[in-house]
């Protein structure tokens, strides 16, 4: 990965050498929060790879209630073992799911393959995010300046918040890995189309039910939900989605539109975004 000086959207490099009990100026993420892992600069993950996707079977994991269902209709033990040594089972394998699959008769050999086959425990989720900017003047304008703003997705982890951000001016400014025209078809309406992609893995250890807010601010030093300032809170787009114990995939992307205004060219407003994961 190339160095990308011009890219880093909250943190100098006064703030990276400092001392982590020097308070922060203004503008620049405490050295502890960053640490911690609770604030992503997304610009850093320029020419990042994800994992390659899990293959064992050509059929989908088994689930707890697969098993239970086996069980009640009288598969062999040696029938439901083997199928879990090939497909494996996406499913929750605490101690408590463990004790309910006994309460429900299924044996202690079945249960005992379970806890060696399931799948791992998501801890992590691989996440892309794609950044489109439509421009009205060509591929100059396009790659101009923008007017100071940060693009910000937050996504609730248990009792914290991992946030995720990009300085909207680095990226229009930059070249990356992943950049490219995407449409000019328009020839009426000249207008360009940039789009500039990000991903890495990054940690989620708490599953269930979750609901991810996309916004845009002119405020660098946001670091959790409830830092949104009451002017930003109406442009906030909120996305629910459900973080399974274990699966196949654990891939996210967040697509955001940025639209360039007419008469301000250095001027861009989030016009839409869309997040969507695939866990099978």
């Amino acid at each position: 990965m190339r160095p990308i000086l011009t890219a880093l959207a909250l943190v100098t490099l006064a703030a990276l050498h400092a001392p982590a009990q020097q308070p922060a100026s203004p503008g620049q993420v405490p050295r502890k929060v960053l640490d911690e892992g609770y604030l992503f600069n997304i610009v850093d993950w320029d020419g990042g790879q994800l994992p390659k996707l899990y293959e064992r079977s050509d059929q989908l994991p088994l689930s707890l209630s697969d098993i239970r269902q086996l069980s009640a209709n009288r598969f062999s033990d040696a029938a439901i073992i083997k199928m879990l040594e090939e497909r494996r089972c996406a499913c929750d394998a605490s101690v408590d799911a463990l004790v309910g699959l006994k309460q429900a008769g299924v044996s202690e050999a079945v249960i005992a393959a379970l806890s060696l086959h399931a799948l791992p425990p998501n801890r992590a989720l691989d996440l892309r995010i794609s950044l489109d900017f439509e421009g009205v003047g060509g591929a100059d304008q396009v790659s101009a300046q923008a007017r100071k703003g940060y693009l910000y997705l937050i996504v609730p982890d248990g009792d914290r918040e991992r946030v995720f951000f990009a300085d909207l001016q680095a990226v229009l400014a930059g070249r990356w890995q992943r950049d490219a025209l995407v449409d000019n078809t328009d020839l009426l309406l000249p207008k360009q189309v940039r789009r500039v992609a990000f991903e890495a893995r990054v940690p989620l250890k708490v599953h269930g039910r979750k609901k991810a807010q996309v916004f845009t601010s002119t405020r660098p030093d946001i670091y959790k939900s409830t830092d949104i300032p009451a002017t930003d809170r109406d442009g906030v787009q909120s996305f629910e989605f459900d973080y399974p114990t274990s699966s196949l995939q654990q891939g996210c992307t967040l697509q955001v539109l940025y639209r360039q205004d007419a008469l301000l060219p250095d001027k861009w407003r989030l016009v839409r975004s869309h997040f969507e994961c695939e866990w099978e």
